[in-house]
């Protein structure tokens, strides 16, 4: 698989390699060309790419060309020599203090903060990281994507974002985050539950206006763990001949996980305030065969290639009961998911 996977880098060549969760083999998806398609429709197959960022299409890896590797049944990780520049505590603290100004004057009820850490690699090589996180995270969706035309991207996200078959929809609430104690459960303070509950309703809310006649069922809320953290969970489901892929995009995204409460003033305030452009963090990614099938993923816990080395993403989502530092701590727990397989 590494062989493979290298050799098409250095052609250049477009691929996508991706694990399903509990998968024990790795999908490729590659071009013999470097055409940058796009979809507008969906109506054609393949791997979606999409950004944060609102837009009417979307980057695909046609799934014209396709091979199969099995992962290996042991973990063997390979380290690299790495230098991780996170000096960006000030300005995040700052910007979680001006949301909490924000929530006292304006409606807005969470949002969605993030930041960049710089890794430079000395012998960077990312088809064995990809490798490393697959095997590191069995129950994450684990995706490697590059394409000259829009750079590589890699991570290993817990979080599903809708998946379609059959008219049935299933995504879910995902927040809430608590580090895991060896043999312990998770412990919910009440502004992880306030969090929780926020995504859960905006989620509802927002299903109810785009498909109002289709009945939902959302599930109680259970914690659940993504390597050394937990979330706090719960499940959205429907059934109906009206849902639509396309449709599905425009009423959750962003989702309030990553963007915030209410959806068009917490986008606002990011693309406001952050500072920096998150490119295809916080969006979502992931199969599509029509508009009537797909499974897709958020977009979290992952990394731009760069020519140095990894730029790696991680955010925390904001309430009236956040405390700055905490939100800070949340961040570098939240990179240790990535940084883990380099």
């Amino acid at each position: 698989m590494l062989e493979a996977l290298d050799a098409l880098t250095e052609n250049k060549q477009p691929f996508v390699a991706f694990k399903l969760p509990n998968a024990k083999e790795v999908n490729l998806y590659y071009q013999k060309d470097d055409q940058l398609h796009m979809t507008y429709d969906f109506s054609e197959a393949g791997f979606l790419m999409a950004p944060f960022a609102d837009t009417e299409f979307y980057s695909y890896i046609p799934s014209t060309y396709s091979h199969r590797f099995d992962l290996p049944s042991e973990v063997s990780i390979v380290r690299s020599g790495l230098t991780v520049s996170d000096d960006n505590q000030k300005p995040f603290v700052s910007l979680v203090q001006q949301a909490l100004t924000e929530f006292e004057n304006t409606d807005l009820k969470k949002v969605v903060v993030s930041r960049v850490l710089v890794v430079t690699a000395s012998d960077k090589n990312p088809t064995q990281t990809f490798q490393n996180l697959a095997l590191l995270y069995p129950t994450a969706f684990v995706y490697y994507w590059h394409h000259p035309a829009t750079g590589s991207w890699m991570g290993a996200t817990p979080e599903r974002f809708a998946n379609l078959e059959d008219n049935r929809l299933h995504t879910i609430a995902l927040a809430g985050t608590s580090s895991v104690h060896q043999g312990q459960k998770a412990m919910w303070t009440p502004k992880e539950i306030e969090e929780q509950q926020l995504v859960t309703d905006a989620i509802e809310t927002s299903m109810k206006t785009m498909f109002p006649a289709v009945q939902l069922k959302i599930s109680a809320v259970k914690s659940i763990q993504a390597g050394a953290l937990w979330h706090l969970k719960t499940d959205v489901q429907a059934e109906s001949t009206e849902l639509s892929i396309s449709k599905v995009i425009k009423a959750l995204h962003p989702t309030p996980a990553v963007g915030g409460v209410p959806k068009d003033e917490s986008t606002a305030f990011i693309l406001k305030n952050e500072g920096y452009d998150r490119k295809f963090y916080t969006g979502f990614l992931g199969l599509f065969e029509g508009d009537s099938n797909a499974d897709l993923f958020v977009n979290l816990r992952c990394a731009e290639i760069t020519s140095n080395g990894y730029n790696v993403f991680v955010g925390a989502g904001i309430t009236s009961k956040s405390d700055p530092m905490n939100e800070w701590k949340e961040t570098q727990r939240k990179a240790k998911t990535f940084c883990q397989a380099l």
